[in-house]
């Protein structure tokens, strides 16, 4: 396992010398990307099939479902999933449909001993076994091994919970992550708390509102006056991981870490409070991991391509008594949410509209926003195409 000393300390040196420097962690050159990605309809839909459906979802943690009989269910990609944890502490996901006649068996979240229709009654146990069918002298006699519930792939590890949308996907979270795994591993997400969650559904598309998490270039200017008095702006490590190192990881150091540059190594403490570090875990999660906090956001596809939905959830990482920049667990939410919503999706909106005007032909990634061009690339690669830059031409006077 890595030794979270060892790995925090790394990124501190890393960002003392870009501090000694004037520098950031940067991509070659500048790269046109063309704005068609945002707004092409037959795009979104072949990003759908490809990228989300045929990849596994990272759809919540093991504080998610703390008992045997507690469940959630999980509706955000057009195929309704129940996950439920049974008696055995294992976590099963189901096709949240009665093999009966396909209705709905549980809403939301909670917790129950057993999985009982709504509509007829029929019963099933945790682990999706078809137990019981009402008034069954009058139904007739069937076979109750081919009424099991819709098993879906589903494993949970490190404290995270992962479920493939297709009966017949094979993943596991190791695969999938690949040397990302370690990291989550050190940390162990199993037990977290839940502070609160909350939904955006606006006109931006997906991909667009997830570059808003990929680069602090913009911190100085949309975020002065929120985060801006202790985040420093256009300073950040970033780092590939997984499969076609299509994941990564973005550090973004606060002016404090400035206090450590001179001290003796063996003289720094509460190293990780100098710093925020923000994973893209392909194909659509946010997760910004610090010592008191874990904060994750779920993008996904909306009902057209300039439209989506994110989920926010906070989990507290530490003693729900302790802190975060002078805040307690649930004004921490509500900051950063405020943050989110009157700041990065505010801005994400307006750009949605001057992209969907199809006058642009690129907006340009700058070589200190590396991890948007990696990012769009994996979208790219995703649905089978080569990445190019967009063509250079002029646009207007």
């Amino acid at each position: 396992m890595l030794n979270e000393k060892e790995v925090l300390h790394a990124i501190v040196k890393r960002v003392l010398k870009h501090l000694d420097a004037g520098t950031t962690d940067s991509a070659e050159a500048p790269y046109r990307h063309p704005t068609w990605t945002y707004t092409d309809p037959a795009l979104f839909e072949q990003e759908r099939l490809k990228i989300f459906k045929e990849n596994p979802q990272l759809v919540g943690f093991s504080p998610d479902l703390p008992q045997p009989g507690s469940f959630f269910t999980f509706d955000d990609l057009g195929v309704p999933v129940l996950l439920v944890r049974d008696n055995e502490g294992k976590v099963n996901a189901f096709l949240n449909a009665c093999s009966h006649r396909g209705a709905r068996l549980k809403e939301g979240c909670g917790k129950a001993a057993a999985l009982s229709c709504p509509y007829h009654a029929w019963g099933f146990d945790l682990k999706g076994k078809l137990r019981t069918i009402y008034k069954e002298e009058s139904f007739g006699c069937v076979d109750k091994a081919y009424y099991n519930l819709v098993k879906l792939p589903v494993e949970e590890k490190y404290g995270m919970i992962f479920v493939g949308l297709d009966p017949d996907m094979k993943f596991s979270i190791d695969d999938h992550l690949g040397d990302l795994a370690p990291y989550f591993a050190m940390w162990d997400f199993s037990s977290m708390e839940l502070v609160n969650t909350h939904e955006w559904r606006l006109q931006t598309n997906w991909k667009l509102a997830l570059d808003t998490f990929c680069e602090g270039y913009h911190f100085g200017p949309l975020h002065k006056d929120s985060v801006g008095d202790y985040a420093i702006g256009n300073l950040s490590l970033f780092d590939r991981f997984g499969p076609g190192q299509r994941h990564h990881r973005v550090a973004f150091p606060n002016t404090s870490i400035g206090t450590l540059k001179d001290l003796p190594e063996d003289q720094w403490t509460d190293v990780f409070s100098h710093f925020q570090l923000v994973h893209f875990i392909y194909p659509n999660i946010s997760m910004l991991v610090s010592p008191t906090a874990v904060e994750f956001f779920q993008l996904y596809p909306g009902a057209t391509v300039d439209s989506h939905m994110t989920r926010y959830r906070c989990y507290w990482r530490s003693d729900l008594s302790r802190p975060d920049q002078g805040r307690d667990p649930q004004a921490h939410f509500e900051f950063i949410r405020e943050v989110v919503d009157k700041e990065d999706y505010w801005v994400s909106a307006n750009v949605q509209k001057s992209l969907s005007a199809n006058v642009k032909p690129f907006s340009t990634f700058g070589r200190n926003e590396p991890a948007l061009i990696n990012m769009h690339q994996a979208f790219l690669r995703g649905v089978g195409m080569t990445p190019e830059q967009a063509p250079l031409e002029k646009v207007g006077a």
